[in-house]
């Protein structure tokens, strides 16, 4: 993570899911990270972020399925600047 990386942000999302119209975003947990290399190894990439992003958010898991892909993608860059 380089030196201007936020360890907050509140995005707001290009395609509303179930009336949220923004999300918080924040530094994940070691908690949070461990859980989701376990996720990733047994499910894959895609359903862990979401799992991590329904915890970090407080936003049902299927919410979070529903979500579009620029919002996820934004989402995993935000959370992949805390592994550089």
């Amino acid at each position: 993570m380089d030196e201007e990386t936020c360890s907050e942000e509140t995005y707001t999302l290009l395609t509303p899911i179930g009336g949220v119209t923004e999300i918080g975003l924040r530094e994940p947990t070691l908690d949070e990270l461990a859980k989701l290399s376990d996720d990733a190894q047994r499910f894959g990439n895609v359903r862990a972020m979401k799992n991590l992003l329904a915890t970090m958010t407080g936003i049902e898991i299927a919410s979070i399925g529903r979500m579009g892909a620029r919002d996820f993608t934004h989402c995993n860059k935000f959370i992949s600047a805390f592994f550089e």
